[in-house]
């Protein structure tokens, strides 16, 4: 898959350094591990969404010291992974939180460490609360609000878009294209306008849509930051204000 921002399973992830930092209450700091998956932290809370066996090894899960929640959109084989949702289980105590559809799909997770997220009913996981949206993809996906007492984000997965305005974030992570035949440049432009977010990171394409994304989002999203990180990148920012 020339061209696509997949990472090498052969080149470590910075996760154990991403655990170390030493973040102050005014930051944060993520990996993206391709796809769309993503293991974000702030000094108080850590969050892991779409994360799978095609951007994350066993040996990386161990070097992740803590979650809050870890959370997959949907059941496609580069978003979700039984055995290494149920490894995170294990190493973090992260309840794990799915589209519906992905509960049927559990593999050998008990059916009492998952939990569906379904429109309208957001989950409450100590002072973390996560809010699920119908996305549109060939399968049933999910996206995902969460919202911590200083940061919201959001996460489009790879869904293409739909209205999104009731989820505002502060950092939203937007899918821009291939392999998903469902989103794409301007479709995670528009999410990220629902959002009203004030740092776009881009995720979930290749190369041309990457830079598309970049033309798009110059133009049609003043003022915004954007982060168009490569795989295996540690990112780390300052936690947007707000109005």
């Amino acid at each position: 898959m020339s061209g696509l921002w997949i990472r090498d399973l052969d080149a470590p992830a910075p996760l154990r350094e991403l655990f170390q930092l030493d973040l102050s209450g005014g930051e944060m700091a993520f990996t993206y591990l391709g796809w769309a998956g993503i293991v974000l932290r702030t000094r108080e809370h850590a969050v892991a969404l779409d994360l799978c066996q095609k951007n994350i090894t066993r040996a990386e899960i161990k070097q992740i010291a803590e979650l809050n929640v870890q959370c997959y959109g949907h059941t496609h084989w580069d978003h979700w992974h039984p055995p290494h949702a149920k490894a995170l289980l294990k190493q973090t105590a992260a309840p794990i939180l799915v589209e519906p559809a992905v509960v049927e799909e559990r593999g050998s997770i008990p059916e009492k460490d998952l939990r569906a997220v379904t429109p309208g009913s957001p989950v409450e996981i100590g002072d973390v609360t996560v809010t699920g949206a119908v996305g549109v993809h060939p399968r049933p996906i999910t996206m995902f609000h969460i919202e911590m007492p200083k940061l919201r984000l959001f996460h489009g997965g790879d869904s293409g878009h739909v209205p999104v305005t009731h989820l505002p974030a502060d950092i939203a992570f937007v899918p821009t294209g291939v392999p998903s035949p469902s989103c794409s440049p301007e479709s995670a432009v528009a999410m990220a306008r629902d959002v009203g977010a004030s740092i776009v990171v881009a995720v979930h394409g290749s190369d041309e849509n990457m830079d598309d994304f970049r033309t798009l989002a110059a133009s049609e999203l003043p003022g915004v930051e954007l982060v168009i990180p490569h795989p295996c990148q540690l990112v780390t920012l300052s936690l947007p204000g707000r109005a």
